[in-house]
């Protein structure tokens, strides 16, 4: 993908156009106006710059700016999910009236601290024949670009999401946050704030702000799967996604939501396999020898049928598997996808990530085909499923 360096005014501007995240962040806030420009406005700048238009995973918050979006998403839950958070329960009212306003940044800026480190774990950014890495004298993808002389970057996803510390995400924090926020919170919070950049999975005795920050991250991922949900549509953003909703779903939270469950498609059985052609039972068995002529003739007869047969199947199928196949013989690496198939006895071997440019998570798309008969089973690895022989059609139209 081929991106150009575009000011954070620029893409903020877009966000809160179709999103209305920044409005609703300032009033979650309830921040002075002066304390948010000069406190959460540099560090929703300082992201933006680092991460531009790259989107954050090939399924997931895919559109160009996708990243930034998912980044100021998650602080938004974050705030709501902190609001139902005690985080001062041994202080006494004037300590509360202190601290909880700083408790309240510290799980918008922790949340946003460990952007760079989920953003590196999963792409890589290349400018000028160079890779761009998180340890450069410029780490802001912005800066970094334009030290390579041009405005113009590519991005390539990671075969394997890269494991990183904690110690490297903290380290990679500095880059979006300003010189001396820490020392404006009290010891507490800043040491709390600290250890809740980029926690993603639960740990025993976490704080409250660690898990105000894993719960956001787990909570944008929710919305955006529930907005994805629906038949397949070519748009920049799910239609799911508008400044209502977003609202909606963070007024909803509770302190601890249970985690989303997502429906595995179980292997179908043989019982659900095509049948195998059965042999021609046009010939009478009691005919004398003299017929044997015209058996043999009407032996070779069957075959000619068989052309309009694939046209039937294709056009029984529901509007979202034919809408999921169209995408994927649209894509501008299908004749190199076609090679990546496999057609073997028991149907057409596929890798699994031909599923995940379609506005679906890859586990909805083999339920779909699961449930219309299209889908034999799924590899353990999970890389690679076979879909039935009757898919042939589909997935090659053009192939006789």
């Amino acid at each position: 993908m081929d991106f150009s360096l575009r000011p954070s005014s620029d893409l903020l501007r877009r966000i809160e156009a179709e999103t209305g995240l920044l409005t609703r962040i300032r009033s979650s806030s309830e921040a002075k106006p002066e304390v948010f420009e000069n406190y959460w406005q540099p560090l929703i700048d300082a992201v933006a710059d680092y991460v531009q238009e790259c989107p954050l995973e090939q399924i997931c918050f895919s559109e160009p700016g996708g990243l930034l979006r998912y980044a100021l998403m998650s602080g938004y839950y974050a705030l709501q999910i902190g609001n139902q958070q005690f985080f001062t329960g041994k202080h006494g009212a004037e300590q509360r009236r202190l601290l909880v306003p700083q408790y309240r940044f510290a799980v918008f800026y922790s949340t946003l601290a460990g952007i760079p480190a989920l953003m590196h774990s999963r792409l890589i950014v290349r400018a000028g024949g160079k890779t761009w890495t998180p340890f450069h004298s410029q780490p802001a993808l912005c800066n970094w670009v334009r030290a390579q002389q041009t405005s113009k970057f590519t991005i390539e996803w990671r075969l394997e999401e890269l494991k990183l510390s904690p110690a490297n995400a903290v380290a990679w924090a500095a880059d979006v946050v300003g010189i001396g926020t820490w020392q404006n919170l009290a010891e507490e919070v800043a040491l709390l704030a600290h250890d809740a950049i980029h926690r993603i999975e639960s740990t025993t005795g976490e704080s409250p702000v660690t898990t105000c920050v894993r719960q956001a991250y787990r909570t944008a991922r929710e919305f955006e799967t529930r907005a994805m949900t629906g038949r397949y549509q070519k748009t920049t953003l799910p239609d799911g996604v508008t400044p209502a909703t977003i609202q909606s779903f963070g007024e909803q939270l509770v302190a601890k939501p249970t985690a989303p469950s997502i429906a595995v498609p179980k292997p179908a059985d043989a019982a659900n396999a095509p049948p195998a052609t059965p042999v021609d039972s046009t010939v009478d068995p009691t005919a004398n020898v003299e017929q044997g002529a015209s058996a043999a003739a009407t032996e070779k007869a069957p075959p000619e049928p068989l052309p309009t047969k694939p046209a039937e199947s294709v056009s029984s199928y529901p509007p979202i598997v034919l809408d999921i196949f169209k995408a994927i013989c649209a894509q501008e690496d299908y004749e190199h996808l076609k090679k990546s198939c496999n057609e073997t006895e028991s149907g057409i071997v596929v890798p699994v990530t031909i599923f995940a440019k379609h506005g679906l998570p890859s586990s909805k798309v083999l339920q779909i085909l699961a449930d219309n008969k299209l889908l034999v089973q799924i590899s353990d690895s999970r890389r690679s499923a076979i879909l039935t022989k009757a898919a042939r059609g589909l997935l090659f139209p053009s192939t006789p």
